[in-house]
């Protein structure tokens, strides 16, 4: 049986690490937990091959597919389990239905691990790439209190949010990116094949040209003539930019740097925060732990500014603070949530405010695409009249200068 070193806290705040036998991570911490104790890291023991660690939240792979394959998946399999229909065989009934070729593998494996004898969240736990932690974390929590169609029920409208969240960002920005993306493109031709065509012209120009015709000549020449260089050159800067910030370090001012942009950097905050809410709420009502339900929570986080700040808040938590406490250590989450999770654990109500607060913040996030939205329009049109613009001065300038000079030859 594999073996795990597990680092734990005890309620005083103290901590401690035990080495123990386990069939995989989750029935390791749920032994710590069993005797009182919160579980903070468990990894697989020095030289032991039979046991392996896995990544908290790997990146579900497949995409926007992949992603209403699983919703789907979630909402029949919630069918079959409120149906009393025997799991093994509602499960290859739901795989039958499944259009998804890798979905339906996975489920055909999954199946076979239940009838030798697993408990479902750990017969989906190999399919890290399809279901991720979150998924498998919260339905084991349903599995060990008894309410697996809630935690699938609840699951699925989380995913739904979640996919309507982010159809709605792709729709405010669709726009945006075609306007973006026509105006390089006539940028591109007019620099390569337009400009040229006057710079012969001006070449016969006795006297200096103006400004914005210098540098739209000087742009014009290194497209036409370095394009090679040029290109090499700008794929060579995205490779390094896009390199550096797969490290921690620049990743990390990055992520901090985007919360700190108007109106965007809201919008991203309160994305952020209505994924942190909800996912959040849908834990604790599942009956797992706080301090695993804000691992769990911190790992979904694509932010490493907001990933740090939920890690803190474990870490003041196993030491002893209240969940309002240690929200209101957090740098970038917003106060609001400590006020009302300090409402809510005097009331002995955690859960409803969560609730509230989730449905808050999902309206405030609507109202902030749509005032992104807005706000683009106005940004999209002066930048177009701004480069029209320069346009013609470039050209124009100097046409306007032969012809005084012609007219007054």
């Amino acid at each position: 049986m594999p073996r795990y070193t597990v680092q734990f806290a005890l309620p005083s705040g103290k901590t401690g690490v035990e080495l123990l036998d386990a069939v995989n991570e989750r029935a390791a911490a749920a032994r710590i937990e069993a005797d009182g104790r919160t579980p903070i890291t468990i990894h697989a023991a020095d030289g032991d091959a039979s046991a392996r660690t896995t990544k908290m939240m790997p990146r579900q792979r497949g995409g926007k597919k992949m992603r209403r394959a699983v919703l789907d998946f979630t909402h029949q399999l919630a069918a079959v389990t409120e149906s009393g229909i025997p799991v093994i065989a509602g499960l290859k009934a739901v795989g039958e239905q499944t259009d998804h070729v890798r979905l339906r593998a996975a489920i055909a494996r999954i199946a076979g691990r239940i009838e030798g004898g697993r408990a479902m969240a750990e017969a989906m736990e190999p399919e890290s790439d399809i279901f991720p932690a979150l998924f498998v974390k919260t339905l084991a929590a349903g599995e060990a209190a008894g309410n697996i169609p809630e935690v699938l029920n609840s699951l699925a409208r989380y995913q739904e949010q979640e996919q309507e969240t982010r159809a709605q960002i792709r729709s405010a920005l669709t726009y945006p990116a075609l306007v973006v993306g026509a105006l390089v493109l006539a940028t591109v031709f007019m620099l390569t094949f337009v400009v040229p065509q006057f710079a012969a012209m001006f070449d016969k120009f006795n006297g200096q040209l103006p400004l914005p015709t210098r540098i739209l000549l000087a742009v014009s020449r290194a497209m036409t003539d370095h394009y090679i260089l040029l290109t090499l050159g700008l794929g060579g800067a995205g490779y390094l930019v896009r390199t550096a910030f797969r490290y921690k370090g620049p990743r990390a001012w990055l992520d901090t740097q985007l919360l700190k942009l108007p109106v965007f950097g809201n919008l991203l905050i309160g994305v952020y925060m209505m994924r942190f809410i909800d996912l959040l709420a849908l834990l604790t009502r599942s009956a797992l732990p706080i301090t695993q339900s804000l691992r769990v929570t911190a790992e979904s986080m694509t932010n490493n500014a907001i990933r740090s700040d939920i890690r803190g808040m474990v870490h003041s938590i196993e030491g002893g603070r209240t969940l309002a406490e240690a929200f209101g250590e957090t740098r970038t989450l917003t106060p609001l949530v400590k006020r009302m999770l300090a409402i809510g654990e005097t009331a002995g109500r955690t859960d409803q405010i969560l609730a509230y607060v989730a449905d808050y913040y999902s309206t405030q996030t609507k109202r902030s695409i749509k005032l992104l939205s807005t706000l683009i329009e106005p940004v999209l049109v002066t930048g177009l009249a701004a480069v029209v613009l320069f346009f013609a001065l470039a050209i124009f300038l100097p046409m306007w200068k032969i012809l005084k000079l012609v007219g007054t030859a």
